[in-house]
């Protein structure tokens, strides 16, 4: 591990931030576009389910074989090729509207390369903040990314509304595939050497995969903190879809306003994200469980809310407080993995939290269909209270911090 350099004058930190900039940016335009997309070509709340889960399942399957490569080969490549593979197929689906081909088909097709892609991005990714940063600056670094991340999210949600209205939402599409490319190029030109270590111990992929699990299992807040944030992720899994149906059909409203709430969500992040950022000693539990319920509350309010300014107060206010959330865990759970496993607990974590999300996004997308988009976000409120109730008595939960703590992996 390098000796921390400042944050402002790290080269390749503002590098890699720069790539996810971009990258944010065009994940914010399809986080609104592409459900708009699937229920104008389907009409189908399901349907939405059906590529949400697309779009996570191989996380279930290649998420932990990522995170082994990720801890035994060169991250920088991994993640450069990873975003090359994502703009290319991203870009066929406003390829097939302006073809006239068959759009859903081709959607259906592309969105599950596209997940295991981003699993070996995300695994060289979890690697390498580490490396670039120190650990001294991870819980800061942490916060910035979230914030520059989040600002994507403001801007990207209100043009994806209108550009939607306008030429549709497959053309919009262009935008992501766009970002991917520029992210990939972006990525290029880091400096620093991102390969894992020359002299690691020759085991097999299986061996290693195991490794990262048995560490986790035994580790006393690494396993209930993981499963808190995985079973969280898989109740929100369908709030895009059911937002989406509750602003667009339940209320009346158009794709603009549903990209306003969007926004309203991203500005919350970013300003979660910097208050998060001035509290580096901050114990996990108030952010953690305390975030999570507040963020089942204002579901609740949601859900039953038609005036415009309410639902967006309580998206903005939702979103930092899921910032919050998002930061400490993050933080903690990397100052809490050895250096030699940072691929495989960020992968074996993200294996629970997005491959375990088709359940949340199937089981949304028929409670759509079977009652409507307001039921769907209260059911998904009351989830997130149960879950902050049942892990509030964790003892190791309550006593943890996000201070850097890494337990030996021998």
């Amino acid at each position: 591990m390098p000796e921390p350099q400042p944050l402002g004058r790290n080269r390749d930190f503002r590098v890699l931030l720069s790539a996810q900039g971009i990258s944010a940016l065009g994940d914010a335009v399809s986080f609104t576009a592409l459900p708009l997309l699937v229920l104008a070509l389907t009409g189908s709340g399901l349907a939405m389910g059906v590529v949400g889960a697309l779009s996570m399942l191989p996380d279930l399957f290649i998420g932990m074989i990522a995170g082994a490569y990720a801890d035994r080969s060169d991250r920088k490549r991994m993640m450069f090729l990873a975003d090359l593979g994502r703009a290319a197929l991203t870009a066929l689906i406003p390829l097939s509207v302006i073809l006239g081909g068959p759009t859903m088909a081709v959607i259906l097709i592309v969105t599950a390369p596209m997940s295991i892609l981003r699993a070996f991005f995300l695994a060289g990714y979890t690697a390498s903040v580490p490396m670039l940063v120190g650990r001294s600056q991870l819980a800061r670094a942490n916060s910035i990314f979230e914030a520059v991340y989040s600002f994507g999210y403001i801007i990207g949600p209100a043009i994806a509304g209108l550009l939607a209205a306008t030429i549709g939402p497959g053309l919009t599409l262009a935008i992501d595939a766009a970002s991917f490319g520029l992210s990939s190029f972006a990525l290029g030109l880091m400096r620093r050497d991102l390969r894992a270590p020359a002299d690691r111990p020759q085991t097999s992929l299986v061996a290693d995969i195991r490794e990262g699990i048995d560490f986790i299992v035994h580790h006393p807040i690494l396993r209930p903190m993981i499963l808190f944030w995985a079973l969280v992720n898989i109740s929100l899994a369908p709030l895009v879809a059911a937002l989406t149906v509750h602003v667009t059909r339940d209320l009346g409203q158009d794709a603009t306003i549903l990209g306003l709430v969007l926004t309203a969500y991203g500005i919350g992040t970013v300003v979660g994200a910097l208050l998060t950022a001035r509290f580096s000693r901050r114990a996990v539990a108030p952010f953690l469980l305390g975030g999570t319920l507040t963020t089942g509350i204002l579901l609740t309010v949601v859900s039953r809310a038609e005036q415009i300014p309410i639902l967006l107060g309580a998206a903005a206010i939702a979103g930092a407080a899921q910032s919050l959330v998002l930061v400490t865990y993050l933080t903690a759970r990397t100052n809490m993995s050895p250096d030699a496993l940072l691929g495989r607990i960020g992968s074996t974590a993200r294996t629970l939290s997005l491959g375990l999300q088709p359940v949340g996004l199937l089981a949304g997308g028929a409670l759509i269909d079977l009652t409507d988009g307001s039921t769907t976000i209260a059911v998904m409120g009351v989830l997130l209270i149960a879950l902050t109730l049942l892990f509030s008595p964790v003892r190791a939960l309550r006593r943890a911090t996000v201070l850097p703590h890494v337990a030996s992996t021998g």
